[in-house]
């Protein structure tokens, strides 16, 4: 739990006041804004691009997503989201999608939300999943001075939403992945841990799929920004289906007595199966936004 070491040089070169901030990791911006209890307005994330002539870092806050098609525009470029393997290589003392708003660190040219500018305190990724940087507002504009300001994200309700649901759901399956590994032996009392941790599993991803389902939710939102994308979003629709299943079959197992050996085996598979079921839905969203929410 440290800075990165290229952005705690660049700090330390100009003698920039901050503070640090631990919380427990988080896979997504606005889970990381929950976790560290500030304001996703206040939480700047950063979304890396390319095109013929370049990267670019664009810096927005956690509570929006970035509106390419208007980054385009303003720009005149035909700047595209950066695959991961290119994150990794420019920001290589940084885990993937803890990226800081620090361009110039980094020698990336940067476009910066003009919504971030009335900020009177600004947070942002120090380099892993369980730091965070807070600076004054003036400051952060400051590190960002050579940056161009525009209007290039909007509010996205149900992408919040979404998330918010994501990270309780994650929780959920962790408790499961718990339940399973605890000891056999225990008896009654590991099959009724594990049954607990399954019926609060299926009430979160009924909530999930509530959220991300409906007319207004994730889904919608996604085929609206990119159409392109329909067969991946019902994909995931199916998935919600067959996950919503495997967890009844696994309550139907519990109640029949099945042996502990044989309950864990479909516990771990069933894990397996939401854990790839998060990696397409994170794959999707920023396939689509450019939000990186983290796919473990």
């Amino acid at each position: 739990m440290s800075l990165a070491h290229t952005l705690e040089s660049y700090l330390s070169d100009r003698h920039v006041p901050y503070t640090i901030q631990h919380h427990p990791a988080s896979t997504s911006s606005l889970g990381t804004a929950h976790s560290a209890h500030i304001d996703e307005d206040s939480l700047a994330k950063s979304v890396l691009l390319e095109d013929d002539r370049g990267f670019l870092l664009a810096v927005l806050p956690a509570s929006r997503r970035l509106e390419l098609g208007r980054l385009r525009n303003e720009l005149g470029r035909s700047l595209h989201l950066s695959p991961e393997r290119e994150m990794g290589r420019i920001f290589s003392d940084c885990a993937v999608g803890a990226v800081p708003p620090i361009g110039a660190a980094y020698g990336i040219p940067t476009v910066l939300d003009a919504s971030l500018e009335d900020s009177d305190e600004v947070f942002f990724e120090g380099g892993d999943h369980e730091t965070l940087v807070r600076v004054d507002g003036g400051i952060f504009l400051d590190l960002l001075e050579s940056a161009e300001v525009v209007e290039i994200a909007s509010e996205s309700r149900s992408l919040c939403a979404a998330l918010v649901l994501r990270e309780r759901l994650y929780d959920t399956l962790l408790a499961v992945g718990r339940a399973i590994a605890s000891p056999i032996a225990s008896g009654s009392r590991w099959s009724h841990r594990l049954e607990r941790s399954i019926v609060r599993l299926a009430l979160a991803l009924d909530e999930h799929v509530a959220e991300t389902e409906g007319p207004t939710g994730l889904h919608a939102e996604i085929i609206d920004q990119a159409p392109r994308l329909w067969r991946e979003v019902d994909g995931l629709r199916t998935e919600h289906a067959t996950l919503s299943d495997e967890c009844g079959r696994l309550l139907e197992l519990i109640e029949s007595g099945a042996s502990g050996l044989s309950l864990r085996k479909h516990g771990h598979d069933l894990v397996r199966r939401f854990e790839g079921h998060r990696h397409r839905g994170a794959d999707l969203v920023y396939e689509a936004f450019g939000v990186d929410v983290g796919g473990g």
